[in-house]
């Protein structure tokens, strides 16, 4: 599924490395001078002059073997998926317990040069409409975006962009967090999980509150008790096949709704949810 480069060695198979082994830059595909990203687009693709174009921004672990699977299933519902990886230009000896976190202004660099080249590719163009899910902890990366951009189209939240440290201000963020969602006007999709761990049903509310004042349309989906990172199947002990597939239909079907579809005339606001009278999130475990 991956669109071959000259120049790019091959990438190693699954059965080659550990699924969370971190996928070398040097097998992805070069997006710009600091940027390589996996890119995937189905078979037989090439086809029309304004394809959709999806930017997927990988979880804390950098691009790795869920990353280039879910592009896949992404490209096989119908959108030119580039995941750019973006530590690339960051110095890593290795041995990190923790990968660090990426500025805004380095993420958008990544995403800006994502885009440029998706733009290149045949059946792409100018007025191929862009789409952005961060997700866990580049939830928020699509809002910067469009915060930042005039081109994006729809932006994805999948369990992440709600954690208390969106709203930190300093040398990672400059604009608050506040400031960059009203600067977007990109209808927003958000699936949150009621047994997260990392950010609560009130950190969702602030979200959605947030969207409200500034007057943009969203979707946001509240599952009942699922964890952080359901959608992951290399993970065990958090994957939930079922609602994984449900996620996964539902996102391609939003986004299909959003970049293919007739402009909305409305702002539309649609939060469902389900979680238990008794619900505490000091209770949520860390699962893995």
């Amino acid at each position: 599924m991956c669109l071959e480069t000259h120049g790019v060695p091959p990438m190693l198979t699954k059965e080659e490395r550990g699924p969370s082994d971190r996928i070398d830059p040097r097998e992805l595909a070069p997006l710009g001078p600091v940027s390589w990203g996996y890119v995937a687009r189905a078979e037989g693709s090439g086809s029309g002059t304004a394809q959709p174009i999806l930017i997927q921004c990988h979880e804390r672990y950098g691009v790795v073997q869920h990353t280039i699977e879910l592009a896949d299933r992404f490209a096989e519902a119908g959108f030119v998926t580039i995941a750019p990886d973006f530590y690339a230009d960051v110095e890593l000896t290795g041995a990190e317990e923790r990968l660090p976190e990426i500025a805004d202004e380095a993420a958008l660099r990544h995403i800006d040069a994502a885009i440029a080249y998706a733009r290149t590719l045949e059946g792409c163009g100018e007025d191929s409409p862009v789409a952005v899910i961060g997700v866990c902890r580049t939830g928020s990366y699509g809002l910067v975006a469009d915060a930042e951009r005039d081109d994006i189209d729809a932006v994805v939240l999948l369990y992440g962009g709600a954690q208390d440290r969106e709203y930190e201000v300093g040398d990672l963020r400059t604009r608050p967090y506040e400031e960059l969602i009203r600067a977007g006007d990109a209808p927003v999709l958000g699936l949150w999980g009621e047994k997260d761990h990392t950010m609560s049903v009130d950190d969702v509310r602030r979200v959605r509150d947030l969207l409200e004042n500034a007057g943009r349309s969203y979707d946001f989906v509240l599952y009942p008790g699922l964890p952080h990172g359901w959608l992951n199947d290399t993970m065990p002990g958090r994957f939930r096949e079922e609602e994984a597939n449900e996620s996964f239909d539902r996102i391609a079907r939003w986004l299909g709704e959003r970049l293919t579809g007739p402009e909305p005339e409305h702002v539309t606001w649609s939060f469902t949810s389900r979680y238990a009278h008794d619900y505490d999130f000091a209770n949520n475990p860390r699962l893995h």
